[in-house]
């Protein structure tokens, strides 16, 4: 092969091997590129699906709450408008605006998403009207079978005992709030609870009167002060 046309056939193979480097290298380029933006969306996906699990409750100094799909932002205005809503189940959010000195719309909005987390409306029967009694029975219970003594208790005297809870203390572990019509009722109840085996110590109290109710209190001062401690620099 004369020297000449070996040379161009060496040229044009070193052409070719730079075009298909360079081809080569653009595609590494594309698919790093690529992977970067999958590697960002499946972050962006991850970050959302965090948030989702995270509390739906977040202390904030922020009054705006536009965002519907944010987590409860327990801001000033929140708390307030908690206060509000815990004194008064049924008041009007027309009636909380004008004394909050906000606008309706936001007290709505605010409310709507207020009674959807943290605040539940329920109705309460007053027993006591009809002529029953309330009390409530402390009971020791030995061999870690409190939980156990107190479904059963729930099932067998589902005629007069409310709820049953487990308890810490140093005394007794399990509490049943009871509604009797009379002292023997009472005593009859006693009675048969005292017979379980591992029972070791009953007491019970009646509520006579109730005093007072600090919930509000509590949200006006305590909450408020939790909201301080993540923005003191924040004014009331």
């Amino acid at each position: 092969m004369p020297k000449k046309v070996q040379n161009d056939e060496l040229s044009n193979n070193r052409i070719n091997s730079r075009k298909e480097l360079s081809k080569n290298g653009d595609t590494t380029k594309k698919n790093t590129s690529r992977g970067r933006r999958v590697a960002r969306v499946n972050r962006t996906r991850i970050n959302k699906n965090n948030n989702r699990n995270t509390s739906k409750l977040i202390f904030d100094s922020d009054t705006q709450d536009n965002n519907q799909e944010l987590p409860l932002i327990l801001d000033r205005i929140n708390l307030k408008i908690i206060e509000e809503l815990i004194g008064n189940g049924d008041i009007k959010s027309s009636e909380i605006s004008a004394k909050l000195k906000i606008p309706l719309s936001t007290i709505q909005r605010r409310r709507t998403k207020i009674e959807k987390s943290i605040l539940k409306k329920s109705y309460h029967m007053d027993l006591s009207l009809l002529g029953y009694r309330t009390a409530q029975i402390f009971i020791d219970v030995q061999k870690g079978k409190a939980r156990e003594v107190g479904e059963m208790i729930l099932e067998k005297y589902d005629r007069t005992v409310i709820r049953a809870s487990t308890r810490i203390n140093s005394s007794n572990n399990l509490c049943l709030d009871v509604v009797y019509n009379g002292s023997d009722e009472l005593h009859n109840l006693l009675e048969e609870i005292k017979s379980i085996p591992v029972a070791n110590k009953v007491d019970w109290s009646e509520q006579v009167t109730v005093l007072g109710d600090n919930l509000t209190g509590i949200i006006r001062n305590t909450l408020a002060d939790k909201l301080d401690q993540y923005h003191p620099q924040i004014p009331k």
